[in-house]
């Protein structure tokens, strides 16, 4: 009797210790805003996600291993909260968002999963709307008007190695890679790497990044295959006396293929705390793309206003300039292909997170 109460005793210790190593935690974001939009002759209004930042769930768990070293998981997924609906592709709910695994220690941290590029991370630290606002310019990144053949900027990428310097370090290291997991030769294998390299410390950011992705694969092989390259250095720097944040952003994109032009990106921010609960934030960018006059400007003014620490209302004033028919698109507004329609945007809404 006194060997099972022993017995038990030790468990339930050997429980506790375990249970104080590891810890599992629920998180979110619910954002929706209304809108009215225009393009051309058609309006709309509706009701979307993501003005602030895009909704998700998600489950983040850390285990102490001991020795300064520790794993991590991270699984998210993406929803919209006007339908219920999953995103990223949708409408089943998945962990396409983020779904990875990994170690780290005094060394820095290695994941292996689908995670966000290190070119993302690179422009987020430069953003003021950081990127995963539907209404931040710089997602004019992803734009491939009058660039036919070129491969979409890829925020994410599946089946991908990761290592990441510490996180306490000024000077930071962000390197990638993603296979393209094909029996196919080597030259039809689809396959990412990407990295970054930077210096961080306030006020200042500064940082270059580069990804590149190769079309092609084993079930659906093409005629030409085609490289993409994206650069891309940004900066920010930060004068807190009187509460303003400076962002800036050069990108540059290539294809392999002959017929496809190199295009150049440029984007200005800047933030300013109006008052301990509430931002002014303005960013504006600029597409061109070489032998062509098809071009983009973007900008896009915004306000949040800080209930809490977790809730926000916030307002959005969006316009896009197409040029000389080009046909790109922000704020998921449709604009008709060839047709140099811009897109205007006004929005309010709310994002709470927990």
């Amino acid at each position: 009797m006194k060997k099972t109460a022993a017995a038990g005793l030790a468990l339930a210790a050997y429980s506790s210790l375990t249970l104080a190593q590891s810890s599992v935690t629920i998180y979110g974001t619910v954002d929706l805003y209304m809108a009215f939009a225009k393009s051309g002759n058609t309006s709309s209004k509706r009701l979307e996600d993501g003005g602030q930042t895009a909704s998700r769930l998600g489950f983040r768990g850390t285990e102490d291993l001991g020795g300064g070293l520790s794993a991590h998981f991270t699984l998210e997924s993406g929803f919209a909260p006007d339908t219920g609906n999953g995103t990223l592709p949708g409408p089943a709910m998945s962990f396409s968002r983020q779904s990875f695994v990994g170690l780290s220690g005094p060394w820095g941290q290695i994941d292996a999963g689908r995670m966000y590029t290190p070119m993302f991370y690179t422009l987020f630290k430069a953003d003021p709307y950081g990127v995963n606002s539907v209404f931040s310019p710089i997602n004019l990144v992803a734009a491939t008007d009058a660039q036919p053949g070129l491969t979409p900027f890829a925020a994410r990428a599946s089946n991908m190695i990761r290592y990441r310097t510490p996180a306490s370090s000024d000077f930071f290291a962000d390197i990638a890679y993603a296979p393209g997991e094909s029996s196919a030769p080597s030259h039809q294998s689809g396959n990412f790497y990407g990295g970054s390299l930077g210096w961080s410390r306030k006020p200042y950011y500064i940082a270059y990044a580069f990804q590149r992705a190769r079309s092609g694969s084993a079930a659906a092989p093409v005629a030409e295959p085609a490289t993409t390259t994206y650069q891309a250095l940004s900066g920010a720097y930060e004068l807190p006396d009187i509460g303003l944040q400076f962002y800036a952003n050069y990108v540059r994109n290539t294809s392999s293929l002959p017929r496809v032009p190199a295009a150049k990106l440029a984007s200005l921010g800047v933030t300013y705390n109006v008052t301990p609960a509430s931002n002014l934030m303005f960013e504006a960018m600029q597409r061109k793309v070489d032998d062509t006059g098809r071009s983009q400007l973007a900008w896009t003014l915004g306000y949040d206003y800080y209930l809490s620490k977790r809730t926000v209302l916030y307002a959005r004033w969006l316009r896009l300039l197409n040029r000389n028919g080009a046909s790109a698109s922000l704020a998921t507004i449709t604009v008709a292909p060839d047709s140099g329609n811009g897109v205007r945007v006004l929005a309010a809404g709310i994002r709470h997170n927990f």
